[in-house]
């Protein structure tokens, strides 16, 4: 099981270093795939970590893309290109708060007491989702999770999605929808609780 989980994330690092080779190579194609998959939740996670700050979001999102299509020669696959790009976005964030002379109790870090609690007593996505001190960690932790996990969690939880939608979605039986669902919650808040596991 270990092995096929392995097996499966390097799959996926193999696909995002290969999406990333295309778009720097000017492919449309890849670009709106590189868009659709990525733009949401990079925006998410920068409107999070600025409190709702929508206008200085957009450009900081603006920006942050702009910079990754400049920087995607350099990408080596070293983890999962959501995740780099996050990582784009916390430095243009971080400047966007030492303009203000912002300093440690900015919005830049979740509240340790909440991520105790919520390994403590394990609620469900959806109910953390409406918890706004959470959703960047939230968004970092979705992007270490493969992509099967990921798009479930966010069909049900933050697109509200029946558990028959998502199955239906992932062309799956309903039972084998519920236990993706499992799966993955478990393999979220082993993410947020800084647990190293395989993902199966």
């Amino acid at each position: 099981m270990a092995r096929a989980a392995t097996k499966r994330m390097g799959a996926e690092y193999e696909d995002d270093l290969e999406l990333a080779r295309r778009v720097s190579l000017g492919d449309v194609d890849a670009f709106n795939k590189f868009y659709a998959h990525h733009a949401d939740l990079v925006f998410g996670f920068i409107f999070h970590q600025l409190n709702g700050a929508r206008t200085d979001a957009e450009e900081i999102w603006q920006d942050t893309f702009v910079a990754a299509i400049r920087m995607l020669p350099s990408y080596q696959g070293q983890g999962r290109l959501l995740s780099w790009l996050c990582g784009i976005a916390r430095h243009k964030v971080a400047d966007y708060w030492r303009r203000r002379n912002v300093t440690g109790s900015s919005a830049l870090t979740a509240l340790p007491a909440d991520l105790r609690e919520l390994m403590d007593s394990g609620p469900l996505p959806d109910e953390v989702l409406n918890r706004s001190a959470l959703r960047v960690r939230l968004i970092e932790a979705l992007a270490e999770l493969p992509d099967d996990y990921r798009f479930a969690l966010l069909a049900r939880y933050a697109e509200e999605c029946s558990v028959e939608d998502v199955a239906r979605q992932l062309g799956r039986s309903y039972k084998a929808a519920e236990s993706l669902l499992s799966r993955a919650k478990a393999a979220l808040r082993a993410v947020l609780s800084g647990r190293k596991e395989d993902f199966e």
